[in-house]
């Protein structure tokens, strides 16, 4: 049965969101992003950070620019997902504000405190209230296409953030950039809904989490990974997934996979790199063999030679995994009807103060 689930026809049927053919494109979304950030850049003069700003979809290229920069960034890199900014930011820092939609009310809220501060702010966004607000207050704003879920425009949103970041980040973002893109297309070819079930590993991984409950875990610098493995599999699948990082793990959840006698309807999911320092590389290896004598552990890699051909490779997979789990469960991958009420009932009361 789940093969049949799986063949390209079915896939089709289920994902009348056409998902499939945005998480595709993702390698293309990339060079597009980097095309339409080149060029804007804010004045980093008077900066001692710089912030980046966003909820969601919006937020997890942050993260992951994050993970692949701050070892070699020029100043220190935040991810802000709240509505203001911390106590620390100062006149002269820079934020760059990412809501696809544009009216992220967190979002919002941090730029206007950004504005009001002296921060120098570039918005990337399809339009909203934010493009109004930065351009009021004279900062670049960069335009995204509109038309896409905002999870969908990761590939566009990290290529903005690599072209932005070149001022303030060390090294070749752009050839770094390209050389991850051939990756992944060569990664589309073999994890594409035309690629059966005996040779598609992201098939198979949605096969082995049908009725289970995923848990992804991984260790720096791929635990924003494991974080958007965590909401793809949420929001695509429909499904309640959850995802946490080591060593921190290694304190408290292990106590939980040892001892628990439901810890079998989970499915410990370890990404693990191959740059992982020998203490991380022994402790995660001593890891999985403790939690594998209670459930079956999948430990997924990826085989690039450079760091951001790695991050995004298992990324890539894993918006796969998502696709195919919601065909197993015949969920159109698409509508987020929850968030969409969410955001309906966190507006009434706002239009009712307003009145």
């Amino acid at each position: 049965m789940p093969r049949a689930l799986l063949d390209e026809a079915a896939v089709a049927r289920v994902d009348r969101g056409g998902l499939r053919d945005i998480i595709a494109s993702m390698p293309d979304q990339l060079l597009d992003g980097f095309r339409l950030g080149t060029g804007t850049h804010a004045d980093t003069s008077k900066a001692e950070r710089v912030f980046l700003a966003g909820m969601g979809g919006s937020a997890i290229a942050g993260d992951i620019f994050r993970s692949w920069a701050t070892n070699r960034a020029r100043l220190p890199i935040q991810v802000v997902r709240d509505y203001r900014l911390p106590s620390y930011a100062t006149p002269g820092d820079v934020l760059v504000a990412v809501s696809y939609s544009g009216t992220t009310e967190e979002t919002l809220a941090a730029t206007a405190q950004a504005v009001k501060l002296g921060c120098r702010i570039v918005a990337v966004t399809s339009g909203g209230r934010l493009a109004a607000l930065v351009q009021e207050a004279g900062g670049p704003t960069i335009r995204v296409p509109p038309g896409l879920p905002p999870r969908g425009a990761f590939g566009l949103l990290f290529g903005i953030l690599a072209a932005v970041g070149e001022e303030w980040v060390y090294g070749d973002l752009r050839g770094e950039l390209e050389r991850a893109v051939v990756h992944l297309k060569d990664l589309r070819g073999r994890l594409g809904p035309s690629v059966p079930l005996a040779t598609n590993r992201a098939k198979a991984l949605a096969k082995r989490l049908r009725n289970r409950t995923p848990v992804v875990y991984a260790a720096p610098p791929l635990t924003a990974v494991a974080k958007r493995w965590q909401t793809q599999l949420n929001e695509n699948a429909k499904v309640l997934a959850f995802a946490s990082e080591f060593p921190e793990a290694d304190h408290n959840e292990i106590v939980g996979w040892c001892s628990d006698a439901s810890a079998r309807r989970f499915v410990p999911i370890m990404l693990r790199d191959a740059d992982e320092t020998p203490e991380m590389r022994h402790r995660l290896d001593v890891t999985e063999g403790l939690v594998g004598r209670h459930a079956r552990v999948d430990r997924i890699e990826d085989d690039d030679d450079e760091l951001l051909g790695r991050l995004l490779g298992l990324l890539f997979l894993g918006d796969y995994v998502s696709l195919y789990l919601a065909a197993l469960r015949g969920v159109d991958p698409t509508p987020v009807k929850a968030i969409d009420e969410l955001k309906a009932r966190l507006a009434a009361p706002a239009r009712r103060r307003k009145k």
